[in-house]
């Protein structure tokens, strides 16, 4: 087995060690009059937010003094050039951004179209199925009328045949009844 080091000895602990920072903490056992005092009334100054917008944010260059605060002839040309290019990105960037706007009218546009073209569709197709609805109820009331028809005349001409088998198979003809008395000769007897 491994030998384990020896032990240190232990000496004074530094004032910047973590151990003395926390032995310097308060304890439980600090003093009771401690809870009773009360903060100051009034700030010593007021502090300004940490999150608010800071008056020297942002990154700047030291402003030259004298002579230097001039600039030169070339970096002068140097500094319009750059404002010209500057002025040609923001020409090209509204000229996108515009173009891009077109773009989604169009295209919200088209969308609407769409809707509006589903509506009347689906309204049509309803309208057609009415009709259809219709037509078909008509088209079975014809044919409820035309069986009645059908069946009216079929019965017709079944009379009329029965009559002529019968007629072909008794030589003699029947004998037709009398039609009864009016109501007036009733009354007389």
């Amino acid at each position: 087995m491994a030998k384990t080091a020896p032990l240190k000895r232990k000496g004074v602990t530094s004032v910047h060690s973590r151990a003395a920072k926390r032995a310097s903490s308060p304890s439980i056992d600090t003093d009771k009059s401690l809870k009773n005092v009360k903060p100051p009334t009034t700030p010593g100054r007021e502090r300004p937010s940490v999150l608010a917008v800071h008056q020297g944010s942002g990154v700047s260059k030291k402003s030259k003094n004298g002579r230097r605060s001039v600039l030169s002839a070339r970096a002068k040309r140097r500094q319009e050039k750059g404002m010209d290019m500057a002025e040609a990105i923001m020409d090209k960037k509204e000229k996108k951004i515009e173009k891009s706007k077109g773009r989604a009218r169009t295209v919200q546009e088209r969308a609407k179209a769409w809707e509006d073209l589903n509506k009347k569709i689906l309204a049509k197709k309803a309208a057609q199925e009415a009709l259809e609805k219709e037509n078909l109820a008509h088209e079975d009331d014809e044919e409820e009328m035309e069986v009645e028809e059908e069946d009216a005349t079929n019965v017709a001409p079944a009379a009329e045949s029965s009559t002529t088998i019968a007629m072909a198979t008794d030589p003699e003809p029947q004998s037709i009844p009398l039609p009864e008395p009016a109501s007036e000769e009733e009354e007389e007897l």
